[in-house]
């Protein structure tokens, strides 16, 4: 018996794949066009520079981790409030003292 031909093989394989829906649209459009195998490697290729990209912004020179971003269930720290609570408790340290020192002064 001889060897079958790459054609022989190929249309055996399909009648053996008829229940699937790529092999049922190549036997009844053809064979794919080759700009489609070209157009998917470039896609893939793409992909796999994008990860690759990624993965370089994502491994950092400096030695601290790059921070995590805040979860959006928590409220955004208002950091003025810390800022005022400083500067208030400041300024009554300042004014007791102040208040202190007259008191002190009067008494002498």
């Amino acid at each position: 018996m001889a060897p079958e031909t790459f054609a022989e093989r190929e249309q055996r394989l399909l009648r053996q794949m008829v229940g699937n829906p790529k092999v049922a649209h190549r036997l009844k459009n053809g064979a794919v066009p080759e700009w489609m195998a070209v157009d998917k490697d470039r896609r893939e290729h793409a992909e796999r520079k994008a990860r690759q990209a990624r993965r370089w912004e994502t491994e950092p020179d400096d030695p601290f981790p790059p921070r995590r971003p805040r979860g959006r269930h928590r409220a955004p720290r208002w950091w003025r409030s810390d800022w005022a609570a400083s500067t208030l408790t400041f300024g009554m340290a300042l004014a007791a003292g102040m208040v202190v020192s007259h008191v002190t002064a009067l008494l002498m």
